[in-house]
C-alpha cells in the first residue's frame, strides 16, 4: 500500500535528527563530570511522572489528531530540545562556577521537556496505528508497524555513535612538572555540540520535505489503509469459477 509505504519512510527517518539527545547525552553529562546516581535519579522523579501525565493532557488537546500532535512534539524536539541539551553540558562543565540553582534548573528543563516531546510523540505514534490498522489483520499490521518504529529508532543510534567517536579529538596530556603532580591536557575537540547543531538543521530539512507527507497521511480515508483481502479472495473464486469446463 503507497500509505504505508510512506509511513514507514517517515518512521525509519524521524529519529537520525533526534539520536544525539536520545543516546548521547547523559553519557557526555557523565563525562563532563554528573554523576551516575544523579542521572539513575531523574528517571523515577521527573521522566516516569511526566510520561504518565502527558499523554493524558495530548488527548485532551489534540483529541483526534494524532499526527499533529506528533508534528508539534516534534518541531519542539529538533528545535528548543538541543538548546536546553546543550546548555545543560555547559552548565554541568561549569558546575563549579554557577549557582546549584543554576545547575538544577538547567537539568530538570532539559530532561523534562524530553520526556514531554517524546511521550508525545510516542503516545500520537500508537494512537495512530490502533486507528488505521486494517481489522481483517489487526494483530500483523500493528506488528509491522511497531517493528518499522523500533527500526528507525535503532539503527540512529549506531550512526550517531559512530559520527561522536570519529569526529572527537581526545586532548594531548602531559605530566604536570609543578609540585602538585598530575596532567596537563591541552587541545582536543568534542564533536557533541557541532554534531547537535548539524543534526538539528537535518531535523528542521526533514520537517520541510516531510511534514507535508505527515499531513496528508493524517488525512487519508480509511480505505486507504485496508488490504482488502476479502476482496482479493472473492475475485480469485470468480476466476476458478470461470475456468471451470461448462
Amino acid at each position: 500500500l503507497p500509505s504505508v509505504r510512506w509511513l514507514f519512510l517517515i518512521l525509519l527517518t524521524y529519529r537520525l535528527p533526534t539520536s544525539l539527545t536520545d543516546n548521547v547525552k547523559f553519557l557526555k553529562a557523565v563525562e563532563f563530570g554528573m554523576s551516575k546516581s544523579t542521572t539513575a535519579l531523574l528517571s523515577p522523579t521527573l521522566i516516569l511522572p511526566l510520561g504518565i501525565i502527558v499523554p493524558i493532557i495530548g488527548a485532551k488537546i489534540w483529541h483526534g489528531h494524532p499526527l499533529r500532535q506528533f508534528m508539534t512534539a516534534y518541531k519542539v524536539r529538533v528545535t528548543l530540545v538541543p538548546i536546553l541539551d546543550i546548555l545543560m553540558l555547559l552548565a554541568i562543565k561549569e558546575s563549579h562556577n554557577i549557582s546549584k540553582g543554576l545547575f538544577w534548573l538547567t537539568v530538570v528543563l532539559s530532561t523534562g521537556l524530553q520526556a514531554i516531546v517524546n511521550s508525545l510523540q510516542f503516545n500520537a505514534q500508537m494512537t495512530f496505528f490502533a486507528s488505521r490498522v486494517d481489522p481483517a489483520i489487526g494483530g500483523s499490521y500493528m506488528t509491522c508497524l511497531n517493528t518499522a518504529a523500533n527500526l528507525g529508532g535503532t539503527w540512529p543510534s549506531s550512526v550517531v555513535m559512530y559520527l561522536v567517536g570519529s569526529l572527537t579529538v581526545p586532548p594531548t596530556c602531559h605530566p604536570d612538572s609543578g609540585t602538585a603532580g598530575g596532567e596537563i591536557c591541552v587541545g582536543g575537540r568534542d564533536a557533541y555540540m557541532p554534531l547537535q547543531l548539524g543534526l538539528s538543521v537535518l531535523g528542521c530539512v526533514w520537517i520541510f520535505f516531510m511534514g507535508s507527507r505527515v499531513r496528508a497521511l493524517a488525512d487519508l480515508p480509511d480505505e486507504d489503509w485496508r488490504t482488502h483481502p476479502d476482496d482479493e479472495d472473492e475475485s480469485k473464486d470468480i476466476e476458478a469459477d470461470s475456468s471451470k469446463p461448462r
